[in-house]
């Protein structure tokens, strides 16, 4: 327990001698500080080494993903250009055969 004193103004106050009794002396930490420090930033550094490693291979797989893409937009025009082409060339078929041909009637023994 501690004891208090009045200072010069009498407000309450405890002695130094008084908290030295109850707590003990100070002792230097900053020794301890110091290699507490130091392999917090040891730590850190590797912290930091790992986070490099994971965003480089994060960037990779982002590189060929964007290769994937570009192969997949490639195909996707040729198919396209592909598919044009046989449209065009089934409207030809198309307004060429009409041409020469008259619709045909339907036969009264046709079931279709």
């Amino acid at each position: 327990m501690l004891s208090f004193v009045s200072d010069t103004d009498g407000r309450p106050a405890v002695d130094l001698s008084e908290m030295l009794r109850v707590f003990g002396a100070v002792q230097n930490t900053t020794v301890h500080d110091e290699h507490r420090e130091h392999q917090e930033t040891v730590n850190l550094n590797a912290e930091h080494l790992a986070l490099e490693a994971k965003v480089a291979a994060l960037q990779e797989i982002v590189r060929r993903q964007d290769a994937l893409l570009a192969k997949a937009e490639e195909r996707e025009q040729w198919l396209q250009e592909r598919l044009e082409r046989s449209q065009q060339q089934m409207q030809a078929l198309i307004h060429q055969s009409g041409d020469n041909t008259k619709p045909s009637r339907r036969k009264w023994w046709w079931p279709w």
